[in-house]
């Protein structure tokens, strides 16, 4: 007898239907109907932050940050990685997704597939044993460790959509840390997004993106392909950043050889993002 499961159905769907999420953006951006019903099924009461790359708040110079005296910040800063260590420190229950169900949809080329998201929150409880494991404390900070060294973005926050595919009951009872490469993000829809639904996906609370065209070279780098959500363009020969897109994943200053973009962070940033994800989830209940 073969035992198909909800979990089953649901990666069969999310595979063949993966592509085709730039379409269901733009319906949704041009029919209000379509948008108001799919917000309610997937995204209602979503709250996610983006979190840039530690190594590009590394990278910032004390030149860099004296010129910008609005924003307060020291060489000490807790780094926004710290965000996820704490999270999951408090947490009850870890599970870890043996594959990124975004990067097998769109057989990633450029990034591994076995770097899956990381579940925190009693809905974790109802995850199929066939999607990945449970894991403790040490295990979960290791696994974002690898996905971090693999260059992958850490995005945290509630995410309903992840309740529903995941069929893990209420979206307050789980929390969603997505490990995302650039290329086959789902948030990679986000500007064919209408902003009722795009909104929700913002930058880490306290960070702030910073361009300096005396320094930009007009190489390209940082607009070929190393934005997910296509914030940057190159133009006249300098790059152009369009701040209401821009998520701050810190992709472009990383990977900016002369230094003309940097990724600037208050140093409250760390305190201020882990107060709004406690409003979301409690990670702790029982």
């Amino acid at each position: 007898m073969i035992n198909i499961t909800f979990s089953d159905i649901s990666v069969k769907f999310i595979k063949l239907t993966f592509k085709s999420r730039f379409l269901m953006a733009k319906a949704c951006r041009k029919v209000p109907l379509i948008s108001n019903i799919v917000d309610k099924l997937l995204f209602e009461g979503d709250d996610i932050q983006v979190l840039p790359r530690d190594v590009t708040i590394k990278n910032l110079s004390v030149k860099d940050i004296q010129i910008n005296k609005d924003i307060p910040f020291t060489p000490n800063v807790v780094l926004p990685s710290e965000v996820l260590r704490d999270v999951i420190k408090r947490s009850n229950y870890h599970f870890v997704m043996d594959f990124c169900i975004c990067r097998v949809a769109s057989d990633c080329k450029d990034y591994p597939h076995e770097l899956g998201c990381l579940f925190l929150g009693k809905g974790t409880q109802k995850i199929s044993s066939k999607l990945g494991r449970v894991v403790s404390t040490n295990e979960a900070i290791e696994h974002i460790e690898k996905c971090n060294e693999a260059g992958l973005v850490h995005i945290i926050g509630r995410n309903k959509i992840d309740s529903v595919w995941l069929n893990t009951g209420p979206k307050e009872d789980l929390l969603s840390i997505c490990n995302c490469c650039p290329c086959c993000c789902l948030w990679k829809m986000t500007p064919n997004l209408p902003e009722s639904i795009s909104n929700s996906l913002t930058p880490m609370m306290g960070v702030k993106i910073s361009f300096n065209p005396k320094v930009c070279i007009g190489c390209g780098k940082c607009a070929s392909g190393s934005c997910f959500v296509n914030a940057i363009v190159l133009k006249d020969g300098k790059a152009v950043i369009n701040e209401k897109n821009c998520r701050v994943c810190g992709r472009c200053a990383e990977i900016c050889e002369n230094g003309a973009i940097t990724v600037q962070m208050t140093s409250d940033a760390v305190v201020r993002s882990i107060d709004r994800i406690e409003h979301l989830v409690d990670v702790k209940s029982e």
